[in-house]
């Protein structure tokens, strides 16, 4: 892992970043939702439906993720973090089966063996030195059947652009070399998933023009997002996307 230190990230940051005064920073966060909506919620429910986040941060997308009866488990390393996801789980308390919050690191899961519909690894793999562990221990912790989906910056886009630009100007604690240390691109994502016991259900890549287009319309950029989802083994986004299945 990065020598980053992540508790000095406000356990918020990510659900503020939904309502952002900044146009293409409340796209970003918010059409990751749309993300799991095409994703994760079309999976049929059930009573007994665990979904995990590794790496869940506000917990946005776990949030978008559960159903009526399902059970979420939000797992991060930050304790802030996972003291603001656990407030958001207790006011829908009453609509969930169960609910629970793990400070552990990605690549040591302690949970057990086929145990988890739906685990989400959004945006995590990138500050690992080793992403493969968390695969692997996705894989372990996955029921048969279960599904991953797994997002992280493509560095054949316009992300090391962006990047940069961001690390200039300070928009974020800075990412190049300090949060940023693995980097994938659409073939090597594909591989890692594959060389551990993963079968691809889908590969493809968001936020190539869409997250530009919200600085002249919000509704504009949702709808080319939407094509951008549709698009199989597109490699053009600056934000790689797979969902993964465990045989």
């Amino acid at each position: 892992m990065s020598s980053f230190d992540y508790q000095s990230v406000a356990g918020e940051y990510q659900f503020r970043a939904l309502k952002s005064k900044h146009p293409m920073q409340r796209f970003w966060h918010g059409g990751k939702l749309k993300m799991i909506d095409r994703f994760v919620r079309p999976r049929p429910a059930s009573s007994d439906a665990r979904t995990l986040e590794v790496g869940c941060g506000s917990g946005n997308l776990l949030l978008q993720a559960i159903g009526p009866g399902g059970f979420p488990v939000a797992l991060d390393l930050s304790a802030q973090a996972l003291s603001f996801v656990q407030a958001r789980l207790q006011e829908i308390g009453e609509s969930l089966r169960g609910s629970g919050c793990t400070q552990a690191v990605a690549d040591f899961l302690p949970l057990a063996a086929d145990s988890f519909d739906c685990i989400i690894l959004s945006e995590v793999i990138e500050h690992l030195e080793h992403p493969e562990l968390v695969i692997r221990e996705a894989q372990r912790v996955l029921r048969p059947g279960g599904k991953l989906l797994v997002t992280t910056p493509n560095y054949r886009s316009l992300w090391p652009v962006l990047e940069w630009l961001i690390d200039l100007f300070r928009l974020t604690p800075k990412m190049a070399g300090e949060q940023h240390i693995s980097k994938f691109n659409l073939h090597s994502l594909q591989r890692i998933l594959e060389h551990n016991g993963l079968d691809i259900e889908y590969m493809g890549s968001i936020y190539g023009l869409s997250p530009f287009l919200s600085f002249f319309s919000e509704k504009m950029a949702g709808q080319h997002l939407e094509k951008e989802l549709e698009k199989s083994y597109s490699s053009s986004g600056m934000i790689l996307v797979a969902m993964a299945a465990k045989p």
